[in-house]
């Protein structure tokens, strides 16, 4: 038997592993500009093809590909060819290859286009302690926090799990609290504070770097009209600039400038001698004016005659843009330097837009400014052009309250006052998503939006109400299998293929080996969701569960054969189907057992049976695992686990884990882990009274159980359910001697291990922290534990060696992790380990509407839907030895230490002494690194550096006014080569007639009257009247031209013609002719000499 060596091993290893990445990326879409011309460069060449240019057959083609480019594989090669030759010619030129490019290139940009419109998840109402109006909602950079203020100073602080951290009362001592409002905020986020406006007219600054206090440092007083808008800017460049600008009810807009920022905001005075100083310093603003505080300057102008609405700072302009609900001045750009006076005046630009502006916003990318218009509309300003707007985005019905730009992804998000929430994609001036209809109903309510970017949280306020839509994570060209959500997936092994189904109830049938899609079945429960899937043990049959409470058995045709009515024809979430030799379990929407047993499977429509063994669960049962030949364990919501015996179908056996031990068996509530004991028996006697439970108020699935960061399992509701049950059918013998044999998942990211013999619990941990429930499957060997949470993740843990045996203590440990990855972006639902090829593979369904299949070494096969199939080989992995070696080479070598050089005899440069002002020093020349560094670079060897992106008329086509034509335009085309002068034919050497050699003789061609022969007889063809009437005429033809050819005897002939001719005619009619019927009158017409036809006239 022979062995393989490291290396052959690690060459597998990078082979698997480069089909791998090559995987999700096409051929195509991996060429770049440099490559897509090395292959025109090399078409070009002279060849056979048109216009005298290169032709490729298949094997050519990729000999040449394997050459020209360093990437793809001679499979990639064939399966290009065969795509270009679409018509089968057997060759590919430059216009063929070009062309499919260009196709490939425009099938990308839809894609592209079609992934730009966002997916949002469910709308989330968070728990509000304001009471009144939320003013503004913004986020701190510096504590990873989400601020809201509301109208009566109420400041809530919340955490990015969206959970409240800190609620906060604000106010002034300059009037009571009933007479004040807070207008608005704006975070000073460069020195972690907090600006806040009072309609007592006053600026407050308070203090955000203490996590227990709130503390107001600064007061800015003494104000004309009072502060509705704030808004704050801090130099990049110079950390101790900064601008606050604030517009107020006299449509004025005010900016004050701080120079020492990070110093102070204002000087303070000294303190007198003996007291303390006061926290908070009271600014008046007429000090600041007349310059009592050098680091701040102010400057004020009005550019309206209304309340300013909103106003903003602009670096990239260096102005200051407001709005108000006016049509003279709705937008004013005050162009205002940061050290004029006061009563300077200031050169403004004003945009006139009917009925005014509620709110505005500004992209400094685009140059474009967007106004939110009282009459509907939305526009997108130049703030160079005042006249009329670039673009117009028609659709709201109602007055647009809000606009804020989505720079990233190049949209516009704006929201109406009948709650209308409308994107546009900025370029095309386009609304690509309306939504409506989910947010809360009543009255007219004021509404603040704010999206944050970073995040991607869209925050809406509906008066005191705080509202979030999240976007989901999106993948560019994410590969779907299904439309919906899937919710189960099998492996059969039977016909080696894989069965999903999604919500809806599309169920499809891909082949494993190749990811190919054979069969598709759409509504198997009509307009009802289905929740579960699974297959009989002869793997013939399927089972799907539904919400309206039925099961319905399948064959792999699509039949249906029976329908289970499990909840009597009423609604119910059947969760589970367990499928047995003689019955069929059903789980999920109460706390006893559902069953059918096999008698009764002989109408459509089955009944279920009687369980004997009653209710012994407190809760909903979640889970069931049947071990052979006759064991049955059921997971309920509460955390409890019980052993059935399936002939007798009574508990044998009730298991709890740690947390439960401490609850009474009488109503109470549940302990927390942190109360319970050390001991490890987890289990008690079976006739003892279950526990009770909580309530019946919990979420309705695996989704709703994440579990935030910092909170505890008592915390969630779901952290007791057990969502999986597994059975360790290799480890059947261990059971007796104390080993484990059952494992249990769910809330928490919890697993247990079992001894079903001794209703022990040996072991348990954490698989997933902070991921709310899980979901797992072992191999059929047992050697692999598989893990998979909420957020898509999944675990491989190698339990091989784990809780063999009895341990008196419980094990907390975790066992050895083998590899953790990613392959959905949501809920995992289902998971199965399979065997294919000699190599574990990982099947899993999510909820992200994928099925995707990995190896338990963490290496991507495929997604099920995908494009290009695959083909599963055997994978080696490489050996420990050989990971280390490859750390080892990773690590950097020790730094030389340079040493001191001594006496180097170094002198300044004279022109440094005598002309300091324009001497410059070289490095290169003037150092000894420089010096060295030069003689290196002149050794190696010349590399060619990466050219700069051309001028390319796809890139800049706004600006060139070319229009689009993709990269292969960009391309270098050669022009067509001048016609040369044609060389004229030698008409004697092709147009003379050729000698006719005596070997090539022609033979001659018979006479056609020789060849021809009578194809009939006529006597049988025509009647006997016929030819005794051609007879006669042939005799009278003979003796017309005999006679005199005499005028008068010719006349007379042509009389007695005619004359005969009736005679003719009159000695027939005793004869029966069916000629007679249709020609009644029929004239004779003479025939010349030598034909043989007779021609009939009709009147």
């Amino acid at each position: 038997m022979s062995t393989i060596t490291s290396s052959s091993r690690s060459e597998m290893a990078k082979m698997s592993e480069r089909k791998m990445v090559t995987m999700d990326v096409k051929l195509e879409n991996r060429l770049n500009i440099k490559d897509l011309e090395a292959l025109q460069e090399a078409f070009m060449a002279e060849g056979d093809g048109y216009d005298n240019k290169l032709t490729l057959t298949k094997d050519q083609f990729c000999v040449a590909l394997s050459k020209i480019l360093t990437k793809g594989s001679h499979e990639e090669f064939a399966e290009l060819f065969d795509k270009i030759d679409v018509t089968k010619e057997g060759y590919v030129d430059w216009d063929k290859f070009a062309s499919h490019m260009l196709l490939e290139f425009y099938e990308k940009d839809d894609r592209v286009k079609s992934t730009q419109v966002p997916q949002w998840k469910d709308l989330r109402t968070l728990p509000s302690p304001h009471k009144e109006i939320i003013q503004s909602v913004s986020y701190l950079k510096n504590t990873s926090r989400y601020i809201a203020i509301s109208k009566e100073g109420c400041v809530s602080m919340w955490g990015n799990n969206m959970r409240i951290q800190r609620v906060l009362k604000t106010g002034t001592d300059s009037c009571k609290a009933r007479d004040l409002w807070v207008t608005h905020f704006v975070p000073l986020q460069n020195i972690n504070k907090i600006a806040l406006s009072f309609t007592s007219k006053e600026i407050a600054f308070y203090d955000l770097s203490t996590k227990l206090e709130f503390n107001c440092q600064y007061k800015v007083q003494g104000l004309e009209y009072t502060p509705l808008c704030l808004d704050y800017w801090s130099n990049p460049n110079n950390v101790n600039e900064a601008i606050i600008v604030w517009g107020d009810t006299g449509g004025y807009v005010n900016a004050l400038h701080f120079t020492s920022v990070n110093i102070a905001l204002f000087e303070r005075p000294p303190a007198p001698a003996g007291e303390k100083q006061e926290p908070c310093l009271n600014v008046q603003l007429h000090d600041i004016i007349k310059g009592v505080y050098k680091n701040a300057m102010f400057n004020r102008y009005q550019g309206h005659t209304e309340w300013v609405r909103r106003v903003k700072y602009s670096q990239h302009l260096e102005c200051f843009v407001s709005c108000a609900t006016t049509w003279d001045n709705s937008v004013v750009i005050g162009w205002m330097e940061k050290h004029t006076s006061v009563n300077q005046s200031n050169r403004m630009t004003t945009f006139q837009i009917s009925q005014g502006v509620n709110d505005f916003d500004y992209h400094d990318s685009l140059n474009l400014i967007a106004t939110a218009g009282v009459n509907h509309h939305v526009c997108l300003w130049n703030p160079y052009v005042v006249s009329k707007p670039n673009g117009v985005l028609r659709g709201h019905m109602a007055s647009v309250v809000q606009v804020q730009f989505n720079p990233s992804r190049g949209q516009l998000i704006s929201f109406s006052k009948d709650k209308v929430l409308r994107i546009w994609d900025v370029q095309l001036q386009v609304c690509i998503q309306r939504l409506a209809g989910m947010f809360p109903k009543g009255p007219e309510v004021y509404s603040t939006l704010y999206f944050d970017e970073g995040r991607n949280r869209l925050f809406i306020t509906f008066n005191y109400q705080l509202t979030v839509l999240e976007m989901k994570a999106e993948i560019k060209d994410r590969t779907l299998s299904h439309e919906k959500p899937v919710i189960g997936a099998i492996y059969n092994s039977v016909y080696n293929q894989v069965v999903s189904v999604c919500q809806t109830g599309t169920l499809v049938m891909w082949m494993v080996d190749t990811g190919q899609k054979v069969k598709q079945f759409h509504k198997i429960h009509g307009n009802n969701e289905v929740t579960s899937l699974t297959q009989d043990p002869s793997q013939t049959r399927l089972f799907t569960g539904s919400t309206d409470g039925t099961v319905k058995m399948w064959d792999f045709n699509g039949h249906c054969y029976h329908t289970l009515e499990c909840a009597g024809g009423q609604p119910a979430d059947v969760g589970q189907v367990v499928v047995l030799k003689r019955c069929v379990l059903a789980i999920g929407w109460t706390k006893s057992i559902c069953i059918f047993r096999n008698n009764n499977f002989k109408d459509y429509h089955v009944q279920p049976a009687d369980w004997k063994g009653g209710q012994e669960h407190a809760e909903d049962i979640l889970s069931a695992s049947f071990q052979g030949p006759n064991l049955i364990a059921t997971g309920s919501y509460d955390g409890e686990i019980v052993v059935w015996n399936m002939n007798s179908e009574q508990a044998s056996r009730h298991m709890a884990h740690r947390s439960r031990r401490g609850q009474k068996i009488r109503g109470r509530t549940f302990l927390t882990a942190k109360e319970t004991s050390g001991t490890s028996d987890g289990g008690y006697d079976s006739h003892a009274h279950p526990p009770q439970s909580q309530g019946n108020t919990r979420p309705r699935s695996r989704a709703l159980s994440r579990v935030s960061e910092g909170s505890s399992d008592e915390q969630n509701e779901f952290g007791w359910a057990v969502a999986k049950l597994v059975f360790l059918e290799s480890r059947k013998g261990n059971s007796a001697s104390g080993g484990a044999n059952l494992v249990s998942c769910g809330g928490n990211g919890w697993v247990r291990f079992w001894n079903t013999s001794h209703s022990t619990l040996l072991a348990e941990f954490v698989a997933h922290t902070h991921a709310g429930s899980i979901i797992m499957a072992t191999d059929k060997n047992n050697h692999y534990l598989v893990t998979g949470d909420v957020d898509g993740n999944i675990k491989v843990w190698d339990i091989t060696e784990y809780c063999l045996h009895y341990n008196e203590d419980l094990v907390t440990t975790l066992p050895p992790l083998k590899s953790q990855f990613q392959p959905h972006i949501d809920m995992i639902n289902t998971l199965e380990i399979c065997e294919r090829n000699e190599r574990l593979v990982i099947l899993s369904a999510s909820s992200d509407c994928s099925v995707a299949l990995w190896d338990v070494y963490g290496n991507q096969i495929g997604v099920f839907g995908q494009e290009e199939h695959w083909k599963i080989e055997p994978y080696i992995p490489p050996s420990e030895d050989e990971v280390d070696v490859v750390e080892e080479e990773k690590e950097e070598e020790p730094e030389a230490v340079l040493e001191p050089v001594i006496d180097s005899g170094w002198e300044p440069d004279e022109r440094a002494i005598n002309d300091p002002d324009n001497y410059r020093v070289n490095t290169w020349e003037s150092t000894l690194l420089g010096k060295d560094y030069q003689e290196l670079r002149v050794k190696k060897r010349v590399r060619r550096q990466p050219n700069t992106i051309p001028n390319l008329p796809y890139l800049h086509g706004e600006r060139t006014g070319q229009p689009p034509a993709g990269p292969y335009s960009a391309l270098d085309t050669a022009e067509l080569a001048q016609v040369q002068s044609l060389v004229k034919p030698d008409a004697e050497k092709y147009f003379l007639d050729r000698p006719i050699s005596s070997e090539e003789v022609v033979q001659k061609l018979p006479a056609l009257a020789e060849s021809l022969k009578s194809a009939f007889d006529e006597k049988s063809l025509f009647p006997r009247y016929l030819l005794e009437f051609e007879t006669k005429m042939k005799s009278y033809h003979e003796a017309t031209l005999n006679a005199d050819t005499n005028t008068q005897k010719t006349l007379k002939a042509r009389g007695s013609f005619q004359n005969i001719g009736l005679q003719l005619g009159g000695s027939q009619k005793n004869t029966p002719s069916p000629l007679r019927k249709h020609n009644r009158s029929v004239k004779l017409k003479p025939i010349p000499m030598g034909s043989r036809r007779s021609s009939i006239i009709g009147d």
